[in-house]
């Protein structure tokens, strides 16, 4: 059974579409698109502000492993009385004014990106919204509930942690690999860390903008002159063309440490 959906209504939607913006024109190497996209970011969704409260809904639906029948049914109760206790006008307007910005600075063609997990928020959308007669209602609610459970018994989610097991966890690590793991290395991770904070919002600005001083320092590299591992570094080079594609995860973080290491050494 199909329901329609507006995903330009859809808050979490809206920010994944500016995440891979973001992404894209941090690989191309666009700083002016990358700018505007920072920007738009940091208006719309930064504390307080109502589409992240908003978009705070959405996210709550992340990270549910061990939540089972009875208690994913309470979230799901849950989830619905905050989101329509939201003032949904002033949501509306908010989406409407951010819709009619993205159009304008990136054109039409954005709304076409590749969003990841596109189904899973635009079936929260749907049961969140509660706009279906009560049968249609029960059963996309129950669709959520399944692909909650199908989804999160794929992947071993990152634990969620508190302020204290970051600034001890923060303390062991320095002490640990003081010697091993460069400064960048180590601000990459306390950074990814602590990103829970705020939704990885700052982080993922600041993974685009190593990712872009990183490609530089390559492409530096590859251009010289008989550089002997100027092939080597070309492959790696092409390989971060793609990060656009791949899901922000502790593999990706593991691969750019593993490139910060390795421009560490050639500088």
């Amino acid at each position: 059974m199909k329901f329609r959906h507006n995903k330009k209504r859809n808050t979490a939607f809206i920010y994944e579409t500016l995440i891979v913006e973001l992404s894209k024109a941090s690989m191309s190497g666009d700083e002016e698109r990358k700018k505007k996209t920072i920007v738009l970011l940091k208006e719309y969704f930064s504390k307080r502000t109502l589409l992240r409260e908003d978009l705070d809904i959405y996210k709550s639906f992340e990270n549910t492993s061990e939540m089972k029948g009875e208690l994913l049914e309470k979230l799901v109760r849950e989830a619905k009385d905050q989101f329509n206790s939201l003032d949904r006008k002033k949501i509306f307007v908010e989406q409407t004014s951010l819709i009619n910005k993205i159009n304008k600075s990136f054109g039409f063609s954005v709304w076409n990106n590749f969003v990841m997990d596109y189904k899973k928020i635009a079936t929260i959308n749907q049961t969140l919204n509660k706009t279906l007669n009560p049968k249609k209602q029960v059963l996309m609610e129950q669709k959520l509930t399944n692909l909650l459970l199908h989804k999160e018994a794929e992947k071993k989610p990152f634990p969620n942690i508190n302020n204290l097991a970051v600034k001890t966890f923060i303390e062991r690590f320095n002490q640990e690999y003081n010697h091993s793991l460069g400064e960048d290395q180590k601000q990459l991770l306390e950074k990814y860390i602590t990103s829970y904070k705020d939704d990885g919002i700052e982080f993922k600005i600041y993974l685009h903008e190593e990712i872009d001083r990183l490609k530089d320092v390559l492409s530096e590299m590859v251009n010289k002159d008989g550089a002997p591992l100027a092939q080597k570094l070309q492959k790696v080079y092409g390989r971060m063309g793609k990060y656009n594609e791949r899901k922000l995860d502790r593999q990706l973080i593991t691969e750019v440490m593993q490139i910060q290491s390795l421009v560490k050494e050639i500088k």
